[in-house]
């Protein structure tokens, strides 16, 4: 599998959604975001495939030209 990019926007800024603390930018929680670099693609493609339904209002949000999956299958 090819090295999966970040998929950081650049606005770096934490806060709580439903109770939880992720990136308002790219959703990720603040784990996810540290280990990054140091993860694995199958790890990095479950993190990417879930994004969108964390929040999705705020996905949508930050992703105005990409259109919203309708499915999530958590098993990679």
């Amino acid at each position: 599998m090819a090295y999966l990019n970040s998929p950081c926007k650049g606005i770096c800024h934490t806060r709580e959604f439903d109770g939880v603390l992720m990136c308002c930018g790219c959703l990720r929680y603040p784990r996810e975001i540290e280990d990054w670099f140091h993860m694995t693609d199958d790890q990095r493609h479950h993190i990417l495939k879930a994004l969108p339904h964390r929040n999705s209002k705020q996905w949508r949000l930050m992703n105005p030209n990409r259109q919203f999956p309708t499915t999530f299958n958590a098993k990679v």
